[in-house]
């Protein structure tokens, strides 16, 4: 008898070890999870226990120069984030235009900002890669079309005035400002003819003392869901590129760089780089739910490394990890990027005008007069999503607290590959202002996951 229940005992353990390993295998199996909460977070009751703190701050109702203004002053002013020898590197959306750009009056109050800092000595360089061409143009010229030159309907008035981010950078080079410039990065290999974004060729190198280009690193995200039997690799990669005005090359992920004339050159230790990341608030369909602070990343990234890229074989590229069937899979790519390549100094999301339905169709979008602002682009996108976008739209891809929505599998997997804490763990701690009548303090408020 004592040995038929130690028989059973065993049997019993076994089952209990084996029960333990697939749900923890579950756990990270999106296709499995849909894109929710781990297995292991269904079974946390999320009101118990220390919850991680993250802090968003909100300015609305006033210009978008003074709700720029408002948020980084709430963060501790711009002295906390720029130093007055950094190259500060601002990359908005300028793939569209309308509500599918970032609003350039908030741009060029970001910019007014640095450049009021007392004995500022260094520069600005407006940066994207919009992953287009237009091959009809001059070499120096191809990438110099979409957001950077089309006038929209609206998201460009500018005290009055309609610009567009060529006119913009052309406002502080009349006044003296010729440390504010723009460069134009480009998918650095070549692409199948059919492939989304006929921006390539623009070079690979391997770092700055190479020359400008793109950068194809080792580090590489796997995603592989259904149990392994699909599988995507996604190298990380970044651009090295040269200011027009110091003539320092910008190496995103190491530092400004000085080349030497003879294939050298040395890193500027005395030098920072600051990262500012200046999207738009937008929704983007059935992929990403929303474009923000985490999608804007991927106007950094390579569009040519790996299929529908022609090299290197056996890769794809961040627009194309998941494929058709797990399109938020881009979210993956992004958090290992943030978390091995380069982090922004600052998130600052432009909701003066919000695309609930669109990006460039006015009838879908909506006026806010908001600015959103933080340092963690998750938390800053869960706010937006849910606060913003989805009360306008309230179209399920938009809702975040809802685990099989598009934005909260999208993310879940950039959590999961920033290693991050998860959302059923999260409080939001929210600075608001509000220019408005009977507004003019600032409030602070702490929001928990599924509030």
């Amino acid at each position: 008898m004592l040995r038929v229940m130690s028989m059973v005992q065993k049997v019993n353990r076994r089952l209990f070890l084996t029960l333990a390993s697939m749900g923890i295998a579950m756990a990270s199996w999106p296709i499995l999870r849909k894109g929710g909460p781990s297995l292991a977070s269904l079974f946390e009751n999320p009101s118990m226990g220390p919850r991680s703190i993250s802090e968003v701050y909100v300015a609305k109702n006033g210009t978008p120069q003074q709700n720029v203004s408002k948020v980084v002053e709430m963060m501790g002013g711009i002295e906390k984030f720029i130093g007055k020898n950094d190259i500060v590197v601002l990359k908005p959306n300028a793939q569209w235009w309308n509500q599918g750009r970032t609003n350039l009056a908030a741009m060029k109050g970001f910019i007014d900002l640095v450049l009021n800092i007392p004995n500022f000595s260094g520069e600005v360089i407006i940066a994207e890669n919009q992953h287009f061409m237009d091959d009809t143009l001059p070499e120096k010229e191809k990438d110099n079309i979409r957001g950077w030159t089309h006038l929209s309907e609206i998201n460009g008035d500018i005290d009055g005035v309609n610009h567009n981010i060529n006119t913009l950078i052309e406002l502080y080079a009349k006044k003296g400002h010729k440390n504010v410039t723009k460069y134009h990065w480009r998918d650095g290999g070549p692409k199948k003819k059919d492939a989304w974004g006929n921006g390539m060729n623009g070079g690979v190198v391997k770092g700055p003392w190479e020359g400008d280009g793109y950068v194809w690193t080792d580090i590489v995200y796997h995603f592989s869901p259904i149990f392994g039997i699909k599988k995507w690799k996604v190298m990380m990669t970044y651009p090295v590129f040269t200011s027009s005005y110091s003539g320092i090359t910008v190496d995103l992920k190491n530092g400004p760089f000085r080349r030497d004339g003879k294939g050298g050159g040395e890193y500027l230790r005395d030098r920072q780089v600051r990262l500012i990341n200046l999207p738009v608030l937008n929704s983007h369909g059935d992929d990403t739910g929303i474009t923000s602070s985490l999608k804007n990343y991927m106007g950094i990234t390579d569009l040519s490394c790996g299929a529908p890229g022609l090299t290197p074989k056996g890769y794809h590229n961040v627009h194309a990890c998941g494929g058709t069937i797990f399109q938020y899979a881009k979210a993956g790519p992004v958090g290992h990027f943030i978390k091995t390549i380069r982090k922004a100094d600052l998130n600052i999301t432009t909701a003066e005008w919000v695309g609930w339905g669109h990006r460039t169709d006015t009838s879908k979008a909506t006026r806010m007069k908001t600015i959103l602002a933080g340092t963690d682009p998750v938390s800053l996108d869960y706010y937006a999503a849910k606060y913003v976008v989805y009360p306008l739209s309230g179209a399920r891809i938009h809702n975040p607290d809802d685990t099989g929505s598009l934005i909260r599998r999208y993310l879940d997997l950039a959590i999961d590959a920033l290693g991050a804490e998860p959302l059923v763990r999260r409080s939001f701690e929210v600075h608001r202002y509000s220019f408005s009548p009977g507004g003019g303090d600032m409030t602070t408020g702490k929001i928990d996951y599924g509030a």
